[in-house]
């Protein structure tokens, strides 16, 4: 009898255990698929599911942008740009910020095309100082590229195409765009092209190049524009008019002529090149921007200077292109 019990509890012993293995055998497709599920589905949506991201402002001494950490309640493009252009305009949580979308001016429209937003801004977008622009659209561009389906952003107002303040179109602008100090800080740094004179090897005319420049905008276009004249060439073909030497003084600006104070260093030319070369080097990049028709120079405050003994710097100097090389390399 017992050899009889042992017997049998061996043979249902292993019903059960065929049963419970085909049980499992049975499970391990839905359990399979709840694991595969729940492991796929977040990379599968991640482009639509809601991510942290950063609201740009601008800080109360006009310096630089900085964001604030923001979630996005709505999913989708058009309603994600609808709920920045909302958030853009509510104050910020640190009260050493500010919006970037003041009382100043207003987004009068928009749209999105090919991946490019095109905010429209109203007239008193031109307003702004230079410094508080830059720092104004750095912050919308920052805030909007964010978006999945944006990648650039440009900018009109009121319908005309937004220029820089050289004068050119600013074109089409993402985060790399602007010059930042870590991820979320920008300071009000600008790239710009800039035509520029330099002289022919033998030092009788001029050429012109375009060089693009990360500036303050703290500092005038116009200082910018001698400073890059007194660096010099960065390219082949291309030579330097001015003594490296050369100290800026003072830069100024007043009804479209332009004040260019130097210290004497500018009168010891140590470079192989024409009286009108090193003048018109200076005219003419100087001219090029949009704000300037005519160029005054002055070596310590003074004008009267006959330089290099043949050229009076009391009379401003306007273009000339007559001593320019047209496509000359």
């Amino acid at each position: 009898m017992r050899s009889f019990g042992l017997k049998n509890g061996n043979a249902l012993y292993r019903v059960i255990y065929s049963l419970l293995f085909a049980s499992l055998l049975i499970m391990l497709p839905i359990l399979s698929y709840g694991c595969s599920s729940n492991k796929t589905k977040p990379d599968a949506e991640l482009s639509s599911e809601l991510k942290k991201q950063y609201v740009y402002y601008i800080n109360r001494d006009k310096t630089r942008i900085q964001g604030e950490e923001y979630t996005f309640t709505e999913t989708g493009t058009s309603a994600q740009i609808e709920e920045m252009v909302n958030a853009l305009v509510k104050n910020p949580a640190h009260k050493e910020l500010r919006t970037s979308m003041n009382n100043n001016f207003s987004l009068i429209d928009y749209s999105l095309k090919d991946e490019t937003l095109t905010l429209n801004l109203s007239p008193e977008y031109r307003e702004l100082s230079p410094n508080e622009e830059i720092l104004v659209r750095a912050a919308l561009v920052r805030s909007f590229v964010q978006i999945e389906g944006i990648q650039y952003v440009q900018f009109t107002v009121d319908g005309e195409i937004l220029t820089d303040a050289a004068g050119a179109p600013v074109g089409l602008l993402n985060a790399d765009s602007f010059i930042e100090n870590d991820g979320k800080e920008i300071n009000a740094y600008e790239r710009v092209s800039v035509t520029l004179y330099f002289a022919t090897m033998d030092g009788k005319n001029l050429i012109s190049g375009q060089r693009s420049v990360v500036y303050n905008t703290n500092v005038s276009m116009e200082k910018m524009v001698m400073e890059q004249l007194i660096k010099g060439p960065e390219v082949a073909g291309y030579y330097p008019t001015i003594n490296p030497e050369t100290k800026i003084l003072s830069v100024t600006n007043k009804d479209g002529t332009c004040y260019v104070n130097l210290s004497e260093d500018f009168l010891k030319q140590t470079y192989d090149v024409t009286t009108d070369v090193v003048l018109y080097s200076i005219a003419n990049s100087l001219i090029d921007l949009s704000n300037v028709n005519r160029v005054q120079i002055q070596v310590g405050g003074d004008s009267q200077i006959v330089y290099r003994e043949t050229v009076s710097l009391e009379t401003p100097l306007e273009r000339n292109l007559d001593i320019v090389l047209k496509d000359e390399q």
